[in-house]
């Protein structure tokens, strides 16, 4: 069983995957958690000043690093690799960034994450995404410049599909202000790797147009926030028991 989320930056997608994770495995269950590049979060209050340079600068080497040892590992299979390398580039075509680097960065993005799917993919436990396709569209249409609905449809209609997907929102005034917190923890090159404040605020329609379209597609959405402690708890017990209750009707349908 595969379980994506997706949302705008600074909605809580990583806090909220971690704490589902930790709910579903106090339950019994075996979860896999794939998380994307970014590193855990801190505030350089809670650390001495040399320790959060360092620290930043760890964070910096893996994330660069990371993408060339899984493209590294993933060539040890070449038909694999293909296959992975065609979906990105189909996703790329119906909606190309407007930079080459631009389109290098995604095209390896999705190759991994289309490997990490499959692998998802042939596992009978659950696999829990804190971002998959359905964020990579989101990304796509920010860094192309696509308001466009029917091409936003169109990739959705070529993306995999999951069995579960969690809409994580919050205020636009929330988002700001956790993403000008990030950026103010942030090393200039991390900066470097992500969306400005400006861009990364216009993903709040795009998410909107999503949660939309996937609605008129007939492919479920569970809202959920991560807006505090109390909304963070009751929005991980909800979506907890709605997957147990999905899983084991797949259990009792495999069996």
């Amino acid at each position: 069983m595969i379980i994506e989320l997706f949302g705008p930056p600074g909605a809580g997608k990583t806090t909220f995957a971690r704490a589902l994770a930790a709910r579903l495995r106090e339950q019994g269950h075996t979860v896999d958690l794939i998380l994307s590049h970014r590193p855990a979060e801190c505030s350089p209050s809670e650390i001495s000043s040399s320790d959060f340079q360092a620290q930043q600068l760890s964070w910096v080497i893996r994330r660069l690093a990371r993408p060339f040892a899984e493209i590294l590992t993933m060539a040890r299979h070449p038909f694999a690799l293909a296959h992975d390398v065609r979906e990105a580039r189909k996703l790329i075509k119906i909606m190309p960034p407007s930079h080459s680097l631009l389109s290098l960065r995604l095209a390896q993005y999705l190759s991994r994450l289309s490997r990490a799917w499959f692998q998802a993919s042939n596992t009978d436990h659950i696999v829990l995404f804190d971002q998959a396709f359905v964020q990579a569209v989101c990304s796509l249409a920010l860094l192309c410049g696509v308001t466009d609905e029917f091409l936003i449809s169109h990739a959705l209609d070529e993306i995999p599909q999951s069995d579960l997907r969690v809409l994580l929102y919050a205020p636009a005034e929330i988002v700001e202000a956790r993403l000008r917190d990030r950026q103010r923890i942030e090393s200039r090159m991390e900066r470097l790797l992500e969306m400005n404040l400006a861009t990364s605020l216009k993903s709040l329609a795009i998410i909107g147009c999503l949660h939309e379209l996937l609605g008129k597609k007939g492919r479920r959405v569970t809202n959920a926030a991560s807006l505090d402690q109390h909304s963070l708890q009751e929005a991980v017990e909800r979506v907890e028991k709605q997957i147990t209750a999905q899983f084991s009707m797949v259990q009792r349908g495999a069996a």
